[in-house]
């Protein structure tokens, strides 16, 4: 008897598990959460402003050690 409630215990652990961390990992593979978008947004533009200055730093890097590139550089393909 003691094995059946133990198994049953284990079962409803493993199911909610599955409903509340697997299965909702699954459904949103590869796209963006729903009614997420203004936060998508903001943080698109925090990534931007943050590349934008990274590339200042390092052109401001390079003129003052007095390596500057005598052909301009592009900057990474963003994925």
């Amino acid at each position: 008897m003691s094995t059946t409630i133990a198994a049953l215990i284990a079962l409803a652990a493993i199911t909610v598990t599955y409903f509340s961390c697997v299965r909702p990992t699954l459904k949103g593979r590869g796209q963006r959460a729903p009614g997420g978008s203004g936060q998508d947004a903001a943080l698109d533009r925090q990534i931007a402003d943050l590349r934008e200055e990274i590339r200042v730093l390092r052109a401001q890097d390079s003129l003052d050690s007095g390596r500057v590139p005598s052909h301009p550089q592009n900057p990474p393909a963003e994925t």
